[in-house]
């Protein structure tokens, strides 16, 4: 994956986005996840975004919300240049 990212060289790109379905909202991602983002951000710098892609939009943002929450309480998110957001 780290190959594949580092090609990317369109000055355009500025988001990671990652689509969320109807069981992800959970973010159930063990260290490698975070690890693996955080080598990405050296790689290139991005925003990180994750799209909700569920029928229940409110109750999944919440969830999500919370989750995200949580994960940057603990720090895992500080190698990014702003917080990450939801669509």
């Amino acid at each position: 994956m780290m190959e594949i990212f580092s090609t990317i060289t369109s000055p355009a790109f500025s988001e990671l986005v990652i689509a969320l379905g109807r069981h992800d909202t959970a973010l159930s991602c063990g260290p490698t996840f975070f690890e693996t983002l955080h080598m990405m951000s050296v790689v290139r710098p991005f925003r990180l975004v994750f799209l909700l892609e569920v029928s229940y939009f409110l109750e999944a943002r919440r969830e999500l919300e919370e989750t995200l929450a949580s994960v940057t309480s603990r720090g895992l998110f500080d190698f990014l240049g702003s917080p990450p957001t939801i669509r």
